[in-house]
């Protein structure tokens, strides 16, 4: 079957599933052509067909999504974007796909796409948008101007699943969690393991090494690049960004503290630790992650970073049907996706 891999390129979260999901495909005798849109930046990513679109980019300011800046951003590109759509209109016409298979990527799942095949919307964003799973009160503003924008990235899908931590609905799909997670044998270490990539007015790193100074406590930061060089300090090790040094260092932490993203605290709980999430401020997607997470019964919420309160965090209450449901193969969520 010919299928087209709509990916958007900003944050990892989508290329990391693109990297996991289109060899499936590929092994499965599958013609898969990878479309992304977004940050020209793939990360180190590479795909054997594939066509690189400029995108529709949210502006980051303070580690927070700046919606007015990101609309008005959006009205300023608008001949950009139709000039990609009409790129992406020249492949589906060319490689005549059967099926469709769009992450967050907005002219694959365009309504004026024109692809006479099924087209599926899969993301963590679909999951924002179930009616069927509760969000955190407040914030009304920023939810409803998140979801208006999510829905704008959705408008052509003819189906729509979305990335959750537990299976809430018939339309939650398990995250796809690498395979190398299976080989990492957890251990309990003595380090606090830190990621904040985000530069949050809440928290700086000399605040991080005053704390773990004062209490003689070792931690491994990731984190903090535009201020602080990567080695050590005092007690902490500003470690350089690494997927598989990442993976190491969080399955031997006594406990974690990290944003609310999607993917590292699933990972953490995975390895059984005791885990704290703090949404980056303003951030209504981060605050319904937290929310998510806590309700069902994966890490505390904190308000701020509070590293003596994320040490007192206890081990997670062992869920073994959650954790299988967490861990289902990549390849069961694409049948799921093609079916």
């Amino acid at each position: 079957m010919r299928i087209i891999y709509g990916c958007n390129t900003q944050g990892q979260g989508h290329l990391s599933k693109a990297a996991a999901l289109v060899p499936i495909l590929r092994g499965w005798g599958h013609d898969v052509y990878v479309v992304s849109s977004g940050p020209e930046s793939l990360q180190g990513y590479v795909f054997e067909k594939h066509l690189h679109v400029p995108g529709l980019e949210y502006v980051i300011q303070d580690g927070q999504t700046d919606y007015q800046a990101t609309a008005a951003k959006w009205a300023r590109s608008i001949p950009k974007m139709v000039g990609s759509l009409l790129k992406v209109k020249a492949l589906v016409r060319s490689f005549r796909p059967e099926a469709i298979v769009s992450d967050f990527e907005p002219f694959t799942a365009s309504p004026m796409l024109g692809a006479d095949c099924l087209v599926t919307s899969v993301s963590r964003q679909v999951t924002l948008c179930d009616p069927e799973i509760p969000s955190p009160e407040g914030m009304d503003f920023d939810r409803r101007l998140a979801r208006t924008t999510i829905r704008l990235f959705l408008l052509g899908s003819d189906r729509q699943y979305g990335y959750h931590y537990e299976p809430s609905t018939w339309r939650s799909l398990p995250p796809i969690i690498r395979p190398e997670l299976a080989s990492v044998t957890p251990s309990v270490g003595e380090h606090l393991f830190v990621y904040n990539f985000h530069h949050c007015h809440l928290q700086r790193a000399d605040e991080l090494v005053a704390w773990a100074n004062s209490r003689k406590q070792l931690v491994k930061c990731y984190g903090f690049m535009n201020e602080k060089p990567r080695g050590r300090e005092g007690m902490v090790e500003f470690c350089q960004p690494g997927r598989d040094e990442l993976l190491f260092d969080l399955a031997s932490a006594r406990a974690v503290i990290t944003t609310a993203g999607f993917t590292l605290p699933i990972e953490s709980y995975l390895f059984a630790k005791p885990t704290s999430v703090v949404p980056i401020p303003n951030q209504w997607e981060q605050l319904t992650n937290a929310f998510h997470l806590e309700n069902a019964g994966m890490s505390k919420h904190l308000i701020d970073w509070d590293y003596d309160a994320a040490m007192r965090v206890p081990v997670p209450v062992e869920n073994e049907g959650l954790r299988v449901w967490l861990r289902t193969p990549a390849e069961v969520v694409l049948r799921q996706i093609l079916r």
